[in-house]
């Protein structure tokens, strides 16, 4: 007998111990977040939790137990009027309606392209030939054009003695100095068969 009350002692000690040394949180959460993590409903603490959004938000994640009135959820007579004149929401049958005829729209420029591809495909051989010959005739232009350049640079380095790259900045001179003695021999010929009309004409 004296042995089970010391046993029941003893435990009414360890209770008390117990519950006289506090117990530590050693999770670093804050009050909120533990009531959170043991899945409780946290209280409305700030003023961003006021708000009708999150008090719409709320009653969504925790139900008629958030304490957010069932009235809040819906949208006031001035929330409806804005979202009609803004037509963020719209009726089906209008929806459809419009769907339709961007559809109808849509359908008619594909059969005008396709009409139109097909008038141009007619017309492809004719400007495809015409085309070409454009070509040919660029390119004949051309090669008499770089033929009289390749002459002409031929000249002026037969002239000069020695060969010189037409790039070279000193071409340009040398072609301006060709072109004026050119003109300076062009004007003395001239002159030259001039007098010589002259002297016929006195000596007949």
């Amino acid at each position: 007998m004296l042995r089970n009350w010391r046993v029941l002692a003893r435990s009414f000690a360890t209770t008390a111990s117990e519950e006289a040394t506090p117990k530590v949180d050693i999770s670093f959460l804050r009050p909120r977040h533990r009531i959170i993590a043991a899945g409780g409903i946290p209280p409305v603490q700030f003023d961003s939790e006021r708000e009708r959004a999150a008090r719409r938000e709320r009653f969504g994640r925790y139900g008629l137990a958030s304490g957010v009135p069932v009235e809040e959820l819906f949208p006031t007579a001035e929330e409806i009027e804005e979202e009609q004149a803004i037509g963020l929401f719209r009726e089906f049958n209008d929806v459809k309606k419009e769907y339709n005829e961007l559809q109808k729209k849509k359908k008619e420029a594909e059969v005008a392209r396709l009409a139109e591809l097909e008038k141009n495909l007619k017309k492809y051989p004719a400007a495809l030939a015409k085309y070409e010959a454009s070509l040919v005739k660029q390119e004949r232009e051309k090669d008499d054009k770089e033929l009289a350049l390749e002459k002409r640079i031929r000249e002026i380095q037969e002239y000069f003695g020695y060969w010189m790259d037409p790039k070279d900045p000193r071409f340009e001179v040398m072609l301006q100095q060709k072109e004026a003695e050119e003109k300076k021999a062009a004007k003395m010929a001239k002159r030259d068969e001039i007098q010589k009309k002259r002297y016929a004409e006195n000596v007949q």
